[in-house]
């Protein structure tokens, strides 16, 4: 355990982010537990994808198969982000305490694991979206920024799920407590993505606070599939593509805020 001194400023505060950045890293790298299920989740959702999926559906321009890759891909992300999280925090609550006494601030330690969660979301992002490109053609409509909105897009799903999944193990005391409230939003993120199911009036408000559909948005824009059929279009694959990914950012930064004010009220008397 790092005895941390009981100091509040800028620069205490960003070494003890950088301290705690390090052992993190250096934990998933030293440990073949926790390393090895990282390094294969990507790999082994592209096999998924390439047995599962219509690879040619943007070639023919098929809506129905297209909309059926985009969903499978952005879930897949959220997957990662929240299995990637949702014990980050209560797994650690009683060294988190001891360290907290000892002088750490409780909202560096939060951001920390935030940069750890989001460079990890990243690579496996790029594992999963470089996996289907070497048996998919997106035909983005303009390639210059298609492939990088369509990247930005499943890396934010993955980070907005991962601030969620940080957010319910900062209120849960065990691990084990966490299987239920992790079920129900990847539910939420299958029934409310705007893709597979169709929404009926009044629910269909909820896909503006599903990360899932704003990253389906982003990406199905980058394809242009609103102009693929005369007879089908939706909503949000018209927005531009900068709106789902603030979109997406907005949700991230509201769960880190949410966990930083859960821990700090929860640690206000040592703090």
């Amino acid at each position: 355990m790092r005895k941390f001194r009981r100091r509040r400023s800028a620069r205490a505060d960003l070494q003890h982010f950088q301290v705690l950045t390090r052992r993190y890293f250096k934990q998933i790298f030293i440990n073949p537990a926790i390393f090895l299920p990282l390094l294969l989740q990507a790999p082994v959702l592209v096999f998924i994808l390439y047995i599962a999926g219509d690879a040619d559906a943007f070639v023919r321009q098929s809506v129905g198969q297209a909309n059926i890759m985009l969903f499978m891909l952005t879930i897949m992300s959220a997957l990662m982000g929240i299995l990637n999280s949702y014990r980050e925090i209560c797994k650690e609550r009683e060294i988190l305490a001891r360290e907290i006494f000892g002088g750490l601030n409780s909202s560096s330690y939060v951001l920390s694991k935030c940069f750890v969660l989001l460079v990890i979301g990243a690579v496996e992002c790029a594992m999963l979206f470089g996996g289907s490109l070497l048996f998919v053609d997106y035909c983005f409509t303009d390639p210059a920024t298609g492939y990088l909105f369509a990247y930005l897009a499943l890396t934010l799903v993955n980070f907005s799920v991962a601030a969620l999944g940080l957010f319910i193990s900062a209120l849960l005391k065990k691990s084990e407590s966490a299987i239920l409230p992790v079920l129900l939003v990847i539910i939420f993120q299958v029934v409310f993505s705007d893709c597979i199911i169709t929404l009926g009036e009044g629910t269909d408000l909820l896909r503006y606070v599903t990360p899932v559909a704003w990253g389906i948005s982003v990406f199905a824009n980058a394809c242009g599939i609103n102009g693929w059929n005369e007879h089908f279009t939706k909503e949000m694959y018209g927005y531009s593509p900068l709106i789902g990914l603030g979109a997406l950012l907005l949700f991230a930064l509201i769960f880190i805020f949410l966990t930083c004010a859960k821990l700090r009220h929860e640690f206000r008397q040592k703090d």
